[in-house]
């Protein structure tokens, strides 16, 4: 896994920051080609602010009897917010940080952002409405696996139809599964942003069919 400076490679915080600084950050990065499968960042230790440039990054924590919990997923451009609270000292849970995909990440070092971040209130801002973000995300996934598995109920819902292609409204989805339609709403918007599905009106694309699968072998 070779690693590079790469000046041209975007940053996400490249438009808050002076010409000045963004050179100054640029010079720092480190990018690397990581294949699927391979594990970032276990929280044990701060290696630096991970951003994907390219692929998808999967955040998880794992249970004392070896159980996964998805809390979300990363795209290209996005920072990860858990290396971030490593580096700011205020890490809030054990997680992992895996490839999902073959991916580029970027990496910065812990003392260049927290020399911008210092600088920057506007980064400040952008990190806790992110974190805010994250933060709303991992507490719906908490809240589906403590209190409803509706995740595998829709899942199934949807597989059993006779195409990838399921032209479903999201009533008729609630009042097949006996569940209010606000339910059924974010839960397919959890999938669309986590690439299981497209969403258009009265439609329902099923993009990764595989991973709909593995959601049903967990729960048996």
């Amino acid at each position: 896994m070779a690693l590079m400076d790469d000046t041209q490679t975007a940053f996400p915080l490249d438009i808050y920051l002076s010409p000045e600084d963004k050179s100054m950050v640029h010079s720092h990065l480190r990018v690397a080609d990581i294949p699927a499968g391979t594990v970032l960042f276990d929280s044990t230790s701060c290696k630096g602010v991970i951003v994907v440039v390219s692929g998808v990054v999967r955040v998880y924590i794992l249970s004392d009897g070896g159980r996964e919990i998805t809390l979300y997923r990363l795209f290209a451009n996005d920072l990860c917010t858990l290396s971030v609270s490593c580096v700011m000292g205020s890490m809030p849970m054990q997680a992992m940080i895996q490839t999902d995909t073959d991916c580029r990440i970027t990496t910065l070092s812990n003392d260049i952002f927290s020399d911008i971040h210092s600088r920057y209130p506007s980064i400040q801002k952008l990190m806790l409405e992110t974190m805010n973000s994250r933060l709303s995300d991992i507490m719906w996934v908490l809240e589906q696996v403590a209190f409803k598995a509706m995740d595998v109920r829709i899942a199934q819902y949807l597989l059993s139809r006779p195409s990838l292609i399921v032209y479903s409204t999201h009533d008729e989805i609630a009042a097949e599964l006996g569940t209010a339609r606000e339910v059924v709403s974010r839960m397919l918007k959890y999938f669309e942003k986590n690439g299981y599905v497209e969403l258009s009106r009265g439609k329902i694309k099923i993009i990764d069919e595989r991973g709909f699968r593995k959601i049903l072998e967990k729960s048996e």
